[in-house]
């Protein structure tokens, strides 16, 4: 749908003022009217002949003629995919309106935008001379291979006789001694729209073959319940709206057993980020762009939307810390498997990591499906096919769907580089999670040598390349390298350099779920002073602050280089850091007014969404300027946030489609065949069982009071992870007891429900424990206090 502008964008976004050369008006009919008609083909030639007269005709807008002629410009080659990028892709917007295509109307005259560079050719007559781009708008009959070249050959020329006659010198290369480089082009419209394409037509028809299925699957959920002792019932309910709707808005009942102000610091994040793509994406459709860029960047203020690529980084905290403190959570459960899992327990870790793969793939995979096919050729004229999906997916599909994607050149969907470095982390985490669990000391010292490690190598690599300290979008002083691409996929993307953050939150989950079953936990919280609570909450508040606005020196160009390489190597880890407090304040007890916000229930289907939403949010971002008046006028920031609340009012209308076609079904069909229910092991009991047999008040000299531990509701980190989690806290088994209990089936056993790693729900009662937990846990336990 016309996002070839977004999708460039995301690669090469524009850092500096803009430096094109534009032509007037009478240069480019001019070069039209010189261009050798014998030089192209009998169509091309005819198109050459009419296109003035179509755009000097009075039914042709003035605008459409203006267009026309600022889309010819030249420029400097070497900063194509950095500081001017975005007046390129305004070029090519501009041609593209020329033609006065619409939606359901096609026009006469189609063009074509199309770029090329030229190179020196023959680098022995001495120091390499500047290259330059150009870029032109043609009719589409001239888009062939031999007419387009031509017709650069020809533009390129014009440009040099320009200069020499401007400069009074040869500034530039002859035109023989210069090799010209066709870049790409791109037109005004489909050959074809994809209603009439077969590939987006199957696509569509199996979204609604999903549709179908969801419509059967709650039909029957509603008429029969939720619970039939049929595999293939069970299978097909697992797509009922009704069930998995109710997932994505049910509070747990034990609110210790989730980190509840996680809902709104997800919302939140998700928000974050699509508010600083959005400013962004803008820069190609805005006429007055250098007003926007320094109304940015020189408002100290603004760093809340200049900076906000730490949103990553929450991410990345939650993520870590959600995956440490289930893990942990269910390791201090009597006769837990995380209790006894070692390095070489295959089985144990290859389920670990399906459910995972479980988790991210559907949401992934479909996404990834509707846009390669059908998003990208919806609007009626292409993408930019550098980083078109349309072009690009079929290409390096495999890349994302194994997750290596950052360590690549994240070529398709490239803002889903997260989701596979973040994949990568988590490939990594039992590492972590052994080394704590064996020994807290050695585990922190492991967590604390990689982080040192990677800030180092983060500081080298800013040394070697001149880098920023971190992604500047919108301007870049000229005392840092340019070259944005080399630093978006040396340093941006790569997982040795963004690990700080995951490692903070696997420390943060750790602490939480040893205190949250600790019997020292109540002195813990007893022993906690004013004075550790505010020098805390001082910590967080000053170093949060100067990680969102510490990057101010950078932005205006000042000359620290200590400074700056301090803040490159370690801004996000100290940022991952304060929040770790907020998070760790709010689960603890002591997040006053800020966890009440943040545990605020609608923040949870929200928070379930946001995975989806994330995959998807890039399309909207874009998709609401496309639809706007072309060019904008950049008058305040408010403009485009009243973009940002449509934008995320789309995107989270996919991601509601999203999750209930792809992501809630297969956690629910693997709930079905890969996680069979867990009995509790011979000589453990429930409280009523025990009265009911008659067992005494001691059993194997142990008392039984002593030694009984109520087993904690634990929400399974996997349903709650990265970027949308959620929890499910057994909703499935509870829903059925009610039916159960609608039916009037009298149960012997009343129970709620806790899900345990082996995937199944254990009772939640008093369990007899024998033996009684290691010592090892008891000693984690007493040496929490924080």
């Amino acid at each position: 749908m016309g996002f070839y502008f977004a999708f460039f964008l995301a690669f090469l976004p524009c850092i500096l003022a803009t430096n094109l050369t534009h032509y007037p008006e009478s240069r480019v009919w001019s070069f039209i009217r010189s261009m050798p008609r014998r030089s192209v083909g009998e169509r091309c030639a005819k198109s050459l002949d009419l296109v003035e007269t179509y755009l000097q005709d009075q039914r042709t807008l003035m605008a459409q003629r203006e267009f026309f002629s600022e889309a010819f410009s030249t420029g400097d080659a070497s900063q194509f995919i950095s500081r001017d990028q975005d007046r390129w892709l305004y070029n090519a917007f501009m041609c593209i309106k020329a033609a006065g295509e619409q939606t359901y109307s096609a026009s006469e005259y189609p063009l074509h935008y199309c770029y090329g560079e030229t190179k020196p050719g023959n680098e022995s007559r001495g120091p390499q001379q500047q290259q330059i781009a150009y870029g032109m708008c043609i009719p589409s009959t001239c888009s062939g291979e031999m007419d387009r070249m031509e017709l650069l050959k020809e533009w390129q020329h014009n440009v040099h006789i320009d200069s020499v006659k401007s400069n009074g010198s040869r500034e530039l290369l002859d035109a023989d001694d210069r090799r010209l480089l066709f870049g790409d082009c791109t037109k005004s419209r489909h050959t074809r729209q994809w209603w009439e394409q077969p590939v987006p037509l199957l696509q569509f028809a199996f979204d609604m073959v999903l549709v179908g299925l969801i419509s059967v699957a709650t039909v029957l959920h509603w008429r029969r319940g939720g619970r039939s002792k049929s595999l293939r019932v069970q299978l097909l309910l697992s797509f009922s709206a009704a069930r998995n709707m109710k997932k994505m808005v049910q509070m747990p009942k034990d609110l210790q057993s989730t980190i509840t102000c996680m809902f709104g610091l997800r919302f939140l994040s998700m928000v974050w980020t699509l508010i600083g793509h959005s400013f962004i994406f803008v820069q190609a459709f805005l006429s007055n762009v250098d007003e926007f860029k320094d109304d940015l960047v020189d408002n100290f203020w603004n760093q809340w939307i200049t900076n906000f690529t730490l949103s990553v980084d929450v991410f990345l905290v939650l993520s870590g810390t959600l995956t440490a403190y289930s893990w942990f959570r269910r390791a201090q459960q009597p006769h837990s498997v995380e209790a006894r899992v070692g390095w070489t327990a295959w089985p144990y870790w290859l389920r670990f990591y399906r459910h995972r793969l479980v988790r991210l793939w559907p949401a992934y995979i479909y996404t990834l499906f509707a846009v390669t096919t059908r998003v990208s050729v919806t609007h009626y004229h292409p993408m930019w096919p550098p980083t078109d999906p349309a072009v690009q997916c079929p290409k390096h599909w495999l890349e994302n769907v194994l997750f290596i994607n950052s360590l690549t050149d994240n070529r398709c969907l490239p803002w889903t580089w997260y989701i596979g470095t973040e994949f990568i982390f988590y490939l990594l985490s039992p590492v972590f999670l052994l080394a704590l669990r064996q020994s807290p000391v050695y585990g922190l010292s492991l967590v604390g040598a990689v982080s040192a490690a990677s800030a180092l190598a983060n500081l080298i690599t800013m040394l070697q390349y001149n880098f920023p300290p971190t992604q500047m979008l919108w301007k870049q002083p000229p005392i840092f390298s340019p070259d944005f691409i080399k630093h978006h996929l040396v340093i941006y993307i790569k997982p040795w350099y963004r690990i700080g953050p995951y490692l903070v939150g696997l420390v943060l989950g750790f602490v939480l779920a040893v205190q949250s079953v600790s019997p020292q936990r109540k002195r813990s919280e007893d022993a906690r002073s004013f004075r550790f609570v505010w020098a805390g909450w001082a910590m967080a508040c000053g170093a949060g602050f100067w990680s969102v606005f510490g990057l101010y020196p950078a932005l205006q160009g000042w000359d620290w280089p200590l400074y700056h390489l301090f803040y490159g190597s370690c801004a996000r880890t100290i940022f991952a850091i304060a929040l770790s407090w907020l998070i760790y304040a709010c689960h603890t007890g002591i997040g006053g007014p800020i966890n009440w916000v943040l545990s605020l229930s609608p923040f949870l289907p929200l928070s379930v969404l946001s995975y989806s939403v994330y995959l998807f949010h890039m399309i909207p971002v874009v998709f609401t300027y496309m639809i706007s008046p072309f060019p904008i006028h950049y008058n305040s920031k408010f403009y485009v946030l009243i973009h940002c609340v449509v934008q995320l009012a789309i995107s989270y209308g996919f991601g509601m489609i999203c999750t209930l076609l792809a992501e809630l079904p297969a956690l629910n069909i693997e709930r079905i065949l890969l996680s069979p229910k867990r009995e509790l092991p011979r000589g453990e009991h429930c409280v009523e069982e025990d009265k009911k047999n008659g067992y005494g008040s001691a059993v194997d000299g142990y008392d039984s009071g002593a030694m009984r531990m109520a087993v904690p509701s634990v929400t399974v980190e996997k349903d709650v992870e990265e970027a949308g989690g959620y929890s499910t806290s057994c909703a499935d088994e509870e829903e059925d007891e009610e039916e159960e209990r609608d039916e009037g089936t009298e149960k012997q056993k009343r129970h709620n429900c806790t899900h345990t790693k082996a995937g199944g729900c254990a009772r939640r009662g008093f369990l007899r424990l024998n033996p009684p937990p290691p010592a090892f846990f008891q000693i984690v336990m007493f040496s929490s206090d924080c």
